[in-house]
């Protein structure tokens, strides 16, 4: 299977919506259910200054989306987050990892970005193992830090600090 990571464009609104309205996808990121395609193709055009999004793509089908985040304020501008959704089908198979490659490579090797720092809830322990292959440690929890199907659930803090 080939996995094609590009730049995100407007015209993947449609697919985007289709991947944060899956269960996994909801349950493990901050999406509210049902997204709409006009909300995405909001988001899309409007994409804020140091914000860089990507898809991958299996068979010319946008399977999943990476968004790091930049900070441009003047103190912080070492450090940079990222939000990251599979679609449902296509979890398991490298597309993930593939995504957090392309935006490391942005943030270490273009960028000068020195930290990268990302929110997970911590009980998705998939996605904690798959952050910490690629050198992300632990850096704390937050109780009651999200709020998912009706309940208060712990939010881990976990960064790589680029040597």
């Amino acid at each position: 299977m080939e996995i094609t990571i590009r730049p995100t464009q407007v015209s993947d609104a449609a697919a985007l919506c289709d991947i944060y309205s899956q269960p996994k996808a909801q349950r493990e990121t901050l999406q509210l259910p049902k997204p709409s395609v006009s909300m995405w193709t909001t988001r899309l055009e409007n994409m804020p200054t140091g914000v860089y999004s990507f898809v991958a793509e299996v068979e010319g089908r946008v399977v999943g989306n990476i968004g790091l985040e930049h900070s441009q304020r003047p103190r912080t501008a070492h450090c940079a987050s990222f939000g990251i959704g599979v679609h449902d089908d296509f979890h398991g198979l490298g597309i993930g990892s593939k995504l957090i490659e392309t935006v490391l490579d942005l943030a270490d090797n273009w960028l000068q970005v020195k930290r990268v720092q990302i929110e997970v809830n911590s009980d998705n322990t998939a996605a904690i193992a798959c952050y910490k292959k690629f050198g992300f440690e632990l850096e704390g929890e937050a109780k009651f830090g999200s709020f998912r199907d009706g309940e208060y659930i712990n939010t881990s803090y976990m960064a790589r600090i680029k040597a």
